[in-house]
């Protein structure tokens, strides 16, 4: 079975189908764009980070742009084996570290660690997972996530994607969320699109196999709008600033809606 980790990758990847190919070196370019001088990838400011430097990584290989791995290399090795990092920047360390094959005792190391945290939200658990791939001997034999079908938009489609049978009404909750112009609100209250939740809900609805043929047009025009001069994309409509983060949920939403659908 392909892992999630696999599925999110070649998901995003399939934007290629869509990009022409001065569009895509465009979009390597704004990421590259990022580097900081100690390897790492930046995001709305100066410093590199972990969390957006794994968006920078899944960006280049979405477009199959060449990563830059030497001084990635050696940016990861500056964090040991991920002790002093919370759940989020630990996962984030694990997707890049198993990017090389010099994992060695690491690998063991890396999966003690990632298991003292405790999966108690749908997100949690998906990072898990995400991790847990990477590191292929990682196993967790937690429950899938309870459906909250009020959830915030990004945490009902995490549980979605970790429930391989998720119910008619969890897909109704998230089309319900699709905008009328093109992409998905952050909840059902207020439906102003973002592409975090348009990124998400895709994926999720993608996965759970939904026929997305009522949004597909004005969710690529949607986000198309978000594409900004710099080859970079915007959080949402009013943002004036692009990141390596919301680039990558970019592909990801272009890859959902042009990829084959298997019904």
């Amino acid at each position: 079975m392909i892992s999630l980790a696999d599925r999110l990758l070649h998901t995003a990847a399939q934007s290629r189908r869509f990009l022409q190919k001065e569009s895509r070196s465009e979009t390597a370019r704004f990421i590259l764009s990022r580097r900081a001088p100690d390897g790492g990838f930046r995001g709305r400011d100066e410093q590199s980070d972990l969390y957006y430097t794994v968006f920078a990584v899944l960006g280049l290989k979405t477009l199959g742009a060449p990563i830059p791995a030497l001084s990635l290399w050696r940016y990861c090795r500056h964090f040991g084996n991920g002790e002093e990092l919370d759940l989020v920047h630990l996962a984030c360390l694990i997707q890049l570290r198993s990017a090389f094959p010099m994992l060695g005792k690491t690998r063991r190391k890396f999966s003690q660690t990632l298991k003292t945290f405790e999966a108690d939200s749908a997100y949690d658990r998906f990072l898990k997972q995400l991790a847990g791939d990477r590191l292929r001997t990682a196993r967790f034999p937690f429950a899938p996530p309870e459906i909250v079908l009020s959830a915030p938009t990004p945490s009902l489609a995490a549980a979605v994607i970790l429930n391989l049978k998720a119910g008619s009404a969890a897909i109704s909750a998230l089309l319900d969320r699709a905008c009328l112009r093109g992409g998905f609100a952050a909840n059902a209250q207020l439906m102003v699109p973002d592409l975090l939740s348009t990124a998400t809900a895709l994926f999720a609805l993608t996965q759970a196999g939904a026929d997305l043929d009522s949004i597909r047009r004005p969710c690529l025009e949607y986000v198309e709008s978000l594409w900004r001069d710099s080859g970079g994309f915007a959080g949402h409509g009013s943002d004036g600033f692009e990141d390596v983060e919301y680039t990558f949920y970019g592909l990801l939403s272009i890859g959902c809606l042009v990829a084959p659908q298997h019904r």
